[in-house]
């Protein structure tokens, strides 16, 4: 097949996500700050698109610093989260010059790289190098986003994965995902009567973003995987990827965890801890640490966080894999303010701004700043996302990764609601997944 049938093929990948989003379609005006016309804006001022958060909230307070340190004005446009993948696929394919930095993860990045919708950034990352190395330092940044050999976007925001624990009741973390049964099953109110929390367990399990991802934390310390390193080899059917599976279904089974999972995201889960619900959350995002210190809870100061559990080796060790993914920003290749945008960019992701990035709220994906000690003793959370970071792995950065994501959340669905064996479940999610990596394969010269 020629290349036609590969952008097809990508293409419909990034439909399949636009599906999980359509329902905020409607509110994506309603969220959208107002913009100038197309081609309004002058070069010293540039649009950014980026979606509503701690990343967005932080970024907000740097705006104000970026035009005075680098004559950019910067206009934001800030939508829901509901929609806003569906908004950032629609305009990046159609060529929309509406945005000239958008904010993305770095899953994305690969997709919207092969359609030549976002800029390769290598040049001016020389420039950058060559000017100021010491500022700038590409070596510094624990993630770069890179698709065929160049780089294609920066990341600006490092999210992985704790254990947050009830340290009032249980006095030291587990080491291993079979610890961490035995806990949840003395913490479970439908096991023991007399337990203080009504589950022993919980993780966010909705899509999109979540079900996935909070997965990968438990396949990769099995010794699973999706795919293999180089993305042409299927690994989901795998002994020890199934095993994931299994011990996902038993938690389910023994009613150690909700049993609507799927429906608990990150803000259901942070609530489940603060009022008391569940001994114990893993995997869980790091951004939920600081929201909990804040909080009035009567918890608050006993919701301690660990490093992820993992598996025990023959060894001895603990094989301990967290998911990490960061956040990035790219340029628009449609965009009519190239330079100016790379010189927030520039600035956003230097040291300097990265400083003034995490001081507003944000986590930088700069090993300098998250093991300065000024930012340690403001974020104590810091520490422990850097050590997470020497042993973490990402999602594999493939054109059709939402077709990858479609497939095998059906399979986790399948697993979590008791509807199919783990194993025949994820032995036909490999199935499907390997159809679309080989089409793909051969669509890529692969």
């Amino acid at each position: 097949m020629g290349s036609w049938n590969f952008k097809r093929l990508i293409a419909a990948s990034v439909v399949m996500l636009f599906v999980w989003s359509l329902s905020g379609i409607l509110l994506l005006r309603l969220n959208m700050e107002p913009a100038p016309e197309a081609n309004s804006a002058p070069a010293s001022s540039i649009r950014v698109l980026i979606r509503t958060g701690t990343e967005s909230s932080a970024l907000r307070k740097l705006v104000e610093p970026i035009r005075q340190e680098t004559g950019i004005g910067v206009e934001m446009i800030e939508l829901g989260r509901e929609g806003y993948f569906t908004y950032v696929g629609t305009q990046l394919l159609s060529g929309s010059d509406t945005f000239d930095i958008v904010f993305l993860p770095n899953t994305w990045i690969a997709q919207f790289a092969a359609n030549k919708a976002i800029v390769p950034l290598d040049e001016y990352i020389a420039e950058a190098m060559r000017r100021d190395p010491v500022s700038f330092d590409l070596d510094d940044f624990l993630a770069i986003s890179v698709y065929n050999g160049e780089i294609f976007a920066l990341p600006t925001d490092i999210s992985t994965h704790f254990l947050y624990y009830r340290s009032d009741l249980i006095p030291e973390p587990p080491e291993t995902w079979d610890d961490v049964y035995e806990i949840a099953e003395r913490h479970s109110a439908f096991v023991r009567t007399d337990s203080p929390t009504k589950w022993g367990l919980a993780m966010p399990g909705v899509v999109p973003e979540e079900r996935t991802k909070i997965f990968a934390s438990l396949l990769w310390s099995f010794g699973g995987d999706f795919l293999d390193e180089g993305g042409g080899t299927v690994l989901l059917d795998s002994d020890a990827s199934i095993r994931s599976g299994e011990y996902l279904a038993r938690l389910v089974r023994e009613r150690l965890v909700p049993g609507d999972l799927l429906s608990w995201d990150f803000i259901r889960t942070r609530d489940a801890l603060l009022a008391g619900e569940i001994a114990m959350a893993a995997p869980y995002w790091n951004a939920a640490y600081t929201a909990i210190r804040q909080s009035d809870s009567p918890y608050r100061d006993v919701i301690k966080i660990a490093l992820l559990p993992g598996v025990r080796q023959s060894d001895g060790t603990v094989r301990r894999v967290p998911f990490q993914h960061s956040w990035t920003m790219a340029i628009n290749a449609s965009s009519r303010n190239k330079e100016a945008a790379w010189t927030f960019l520039e600035f956003i992701t230097g040291k300097r701004g990265g400083m003034m990035y995490a001081e507003a709220g944000g986590v930088p994906a700069r090993r300098s700043l998250l093991g300065h000690p000024d930012l340690q003793s403001k974020r104590p959370e810091f520490p422990l996302v850097l050590e997470s970071m020497e042993m973490a792995e990402s999602e594999p950065s493939v054109p059709y990764y939402p077709a990858m994501v479609s497939i095998v959340e059906q399979a986790l669905a399948k697993t979590v609601t008791l509807y199919d064996d783990p194993r025949q479940a994820f032995l036909a999610a490999a199935t499907e997944l390997r159809r679309i990596s080989m089409r793909a394969g051969k669509q890529t010269g692969g």
